[in-house]
């Protein structure tokens, strides 16, 4: 009997937990990027100029990458410790009040800045606490199609938030919107949380005898457990297939950061289409990306290949951008940018159960931790730069988005080489 036929007789309660996960992630990433929607009002009322709006505007939503990343590696052992549970119900409380917080102090610059940066401290082991249920729910052939499902919350918030938010801000003003924001964390996600997840398996009081050895016959062999946390982070560490994924997460940050950062200015300002309009224009490709997360992720799991997969995703991504950013007509440009995301999250659908594949059990949550937040930082900082710098260099919004092509081309190479190391 195949893994497919199995599962089918199997009770299915693991599967509750990535679509609890799902709504988390939907629910935290509106807390990120709310100060993006919120920026022209915050502006209106601090008085800003258009350059002071673009710097600290800036300010304010690139400390929150720096604090997220830096949490991501820092804080994921102390998560790690308490476990993904009890980690994940207090740091939903922390970033639900520290959204909310800035309504009160939101026309105080340095403590709106201090609100952001204690939010992206807050946020930062959300990712590894959610690798790590993954990994100890999910047998390793089934992790790409876990993943996939709650990945699927972050193109759902890029999709729902300029619905949900806007209105918000429109009606009641900015301030309203970050306290409805930090009530929706504690009212939504902290009861499902508490509900739906449990640690392991061993710890679910209605889990079946039969969906319990499931689970555990399908779980890698790990490597014995160090007692020392530096020798533990070692064992991943040392391995050079830990790097070179990596390297393609930050391949993959700098492509995805630049495109979701200068798409809106390259619709108005390089192609001419109307502010109103971008609604539907930025949407639209993230619905699609939505129907890619469930395909790649299931063809990771099917076939086993999810280095190669992502390479080529890379690639094919890579080409029809070019062809995006130089289509002659605005329609023709978001239907092949909605094509070249739906490929691109050949990458994203499969990007954890990789990591979890390199890094044993129990350092899972620090190994995700420094991964994520090293790909963040560099990744998630560098690719906006870039853009911006051949923007300025060459005065081409156009030139801007097709540098994004050879970082895609220079990803796809990475991913190919760590499907040839890995066989995975």
């Amino acid at each position: 009997m195949d893994n497919t036929e199995q599962a089918k007789k199997i009770p299915g309660l693991r599967w509750q937990i990535p679509f609890v996960l799902l709504i988390s992630v939907v629910i935290a990433f509106f807390d990120r990027m709310n100060i993006s929607y919120a920026l022209p009002k915050i502006a209106q009322d601090y008085g800003w100029t258009v350059k002071e709006t673009g710097s600290y505007g800036g300010l304010l939503m690139s400390i929150f990458y720096v604090a997220y990343g830096i949490a991501n590696i820092i804080l994921s052992p102390v998560g790690e410790r308490f476990g993904p549970r009890r980690s994940l119900m207090v740091i939903v409380v922390l970033f639900s009040i520290f959204t909310m917080l800035g309504a009160p102090l939101g026309m105080i610059f340095t403590a709106f800045l201090a609100v952001r940066i204690f939010l992206g401290l807050s946020e930062g082991i959300h990712f590894p606490m959610m690798n790590m249920l993954t990994k100890k729910w999910f047998p390793t052939h089934e992790r790409s199609r876990a993943n996939g499902i709650w990945i699927i919350g972050l193109f759902l918030s890029m999709i729902l938030a300029p619905f949900v938010v806007v209105p918000i801000i429109d009606l009641w003003g900015w301030r309203t919107m970050f306290v409805v924001l930090g009530f929706a964390g504690m009212l939504i996600t902290l009861p499902l949380l508490y509900l739906f997840i449990q640690n392991t398996p061993e710890e679910h009081p209605k889990i079946t005898v039969e969906e319990k050895e499931y689970i555990e016959n399908g779980l890698e062999k790990d490597e014995p457990e160090e007692e020392d946390f530096w020798k533990g982070v070692k064992i991943f560490t040392k391995k050079p297939v830990y790097w070179v994924a990596l390297l393609g997460g930050i391949f993959n940050n700098m492509v995805a950061y630049g495109l979701i950062n200068w798409l809106p200015t390259y619709f108005t300002e390089g192609r001419g289409l109307e502010f109103s309009k971008l609604t539907y224009a930025t949407s639209i490709p993230y619905v699609f990306s939505i129907f890619g997360v469930l395909l790649w992720s299931y063809l990771g799991d099917k076939t086993n290949r999810r280095g190669y997969i992502a390479g080529l995703g890379f690639f094919g991504a890579g080409i029809i951008a070019y062809f995006a950013a130089t289509a002659p007509s605005i329609t023709m440009v978001i239907v092949l940018f909605a094509l070249a995301i739906f490929i691109k999250v050949t990458y994203s659908s499969n990007e954890y159960a990789i990591i979890q594949r390199i890094i044993p059990q129990k350092q899972v949550a620090t190994g995700v931790g420094l991964y994520n937040g090293l790909a963040m930082m560099i990744g998630g900082g560098l690719g906006p730069v870039v853009v911006g710098g051949v923007v300025s260099a060459t005065g081409d919004y156009t030139m801007g988005i097709l540098s994004l092509t050879v970082l895609a081309g220079a990803g796809g190479i990475v991913m190919l080489i760590l499907g040839w190391m890995m066989k995975y």
